[in-house]
């Protein structure tokens, strides 16, 4: 008999894993289903392909290609749409609460061998007033559907007739707050659809769109190189786009903002692109963290410790929720990924050896076929842009995204975007 036959009669170990996100979701295909029973808690059902959140909101690619399901029907995952509360590591247990409010089961408890803590994290505020309730995020489809919503919005009242040039500017001034790679991403394809399909759809009101892009540092893309920085700022000169670095923002009101240095600013949309903060969950858990915005500190084989430095029997934690000792990771996709590979084969049997986490090139759209790449060689341009494009094709995880991407980018060129047909 063979090992893989063999290895179907040995009772296959319970895995729990928290969270939906990049990490929990690569995980949970990548693990062997002969030798696991897999199951994934997450109060979403669906994970989202980030990098391409800010295209699908701009009208480039259609919704239901930047995210895909959790449930497979050719993989055994079971699936269960709840929040994870807490984790009872001694009875290896999880409590959960449904994602619904209309259930008599208020909560329930969940049995584990084996638990993979991947709740990602949350959009970090600053407990900046308002933000909340004005500001829009984009961590999901759901975010790029309102932002594409509200940005029609913006220029639908914008053309109703009786309007003042400084009613129209107000409207059609748009924010984002956050000058990291989602920040310039987002502020390149608006630059990009306000100065082609919008440009088209609404002539009339082309002098009246502005862009700014508000962050506290000094600087631009700040995980990026120098040269790379200064090639970003130039680009944003020749798109219009204002840069306000070291603006400190107030507060979030409704159609505006205020900051520090210049106090009132009107705006039709505010795009919160700041950063993560931990989960609830996270908070909450008895384990070992990183002193600053506290993540899961784990070991280099991704085990989880106490407070006290013990491991935790069966415990493991991935993606932007924990990091590893003494290795200061971004919390980033790529990083995700492969945490999520690497555990899976790990589980699986197939390698004994520590992670080690390789440098992938970080790449940012600058807008108008220009992007920037910092890696082994650092280089700018349509090059870049075509490196972004590259990558945005291969997050896709399944060969239907694929197909429909490449359709997509044809038929953007043959006939425009859908938001604005030829």
């Amino acid at each position: 008999m063979s090992s893989n036959e063999g290895a179907k009669w040995l009772p296959r170990k319970d895995v729990i894993i928290i969270g939906s996100g990049w990490a929990g979701s690569t995980l949970a295909t990548s693990l062997d289903e002969t030798k696991h029973s897999i199951t994934v808690i997450s109060p979403e059902t669906t994970t989202p392909y980030t990098p391409l959140l800010a295209s699908a909101a701009c009208g480039l690619y259609e919704f239901n290609l930047v995210e895909t399901p959790i449930r497979h029907t050719n993989k055994k995952i079971k699936f269960v749409k709840a929040e994870v509360e807490g984790i009872d590591f001694k009875a290896k247990t999880v409590r959960c609460i449904p994602a619904f409010d209309d259930l008599s089961v208020k909560d329930f408890v969940l049995q584990y061998d084996i638990v993979v803590i991947a709740p990602g994290s949350r959009n970090n505020t600053f407990n900046t007033p308002g933000v909340s309730e004005h500001a829009v995020f984009l961590r999901n489809a759901k975010d790029a559907m309102k932002i594409a919503s509200r940005i029609q919005d913006c220029f639908e009242k914008a053309s109703i007739p009786g309007l003042t040039d400084a009613q129209k500017h107000s409207l059609l001034h748009f924010v984002i707050v956050g000058a990291g790679p989602t920040g310039v991403e987002v502020s390149s394809e608006l630059s990009d659809l306000f100065s082609t399909s919008y440009a088209s759809l609404y002539p009339h009101l082309k002098p009246y769109v502005s862009i700014a892009v508000h962050d506290v540092a000094n600087q631009v893309l700040s995980g990026f190189d120098t040269k790379l920085q200064d090639y970003a700022m130039g680009s944003f000169t020749k798109r219009n786009v204002e840069v306000l670095t070291g603006s400190h923002i107030e507060r979030v009101e409704k159609n505006c903002l205020y900051t520090k240095e210049n106090g009132k600013i009107d705006a039709g949309l505010v795009i919160w692109a700041t950063g993560n903060k931990s989960t609830a969950l996270v908070d909450a858990l008895p384990v070992k963290k990183t002193p600053r915005n506290p993540r899961i500190l784990t070991d280099s084989f991704l085990r989880v410790y106490t407070p006290s430095s013990e491991l935790v029997d069966g415990a493991y934690a991935i993606g932007d929720a924990a990091d590893v000792e003494d290795a200061r990771l971004p919390t980033t996709a790529e990083v995700a990924c492969q945490k999520a590979k690497y555990l899976a084969k790990a589980l699986n049997g197939k390698v004994d050896e520590e992670f080690r986490y390789q440098q992938a090139a970080i790449v940012a759209y600058l807008g108008q076929n220009d992007g920037v790449v910092s890696g082994k060689k650092d280089y700018s341009g349509p090059q870049a842009w075509i490196a972004w494009r590259s990558k945005n094709f291969l997050w896709t995880r399944t060969w239907r995204q694929k197909v429909l991407i490449v359709i997509g980018w044809a038929l953007d060129l043959v006939t425009g975007r859908s938001i604005a047909p030829r």
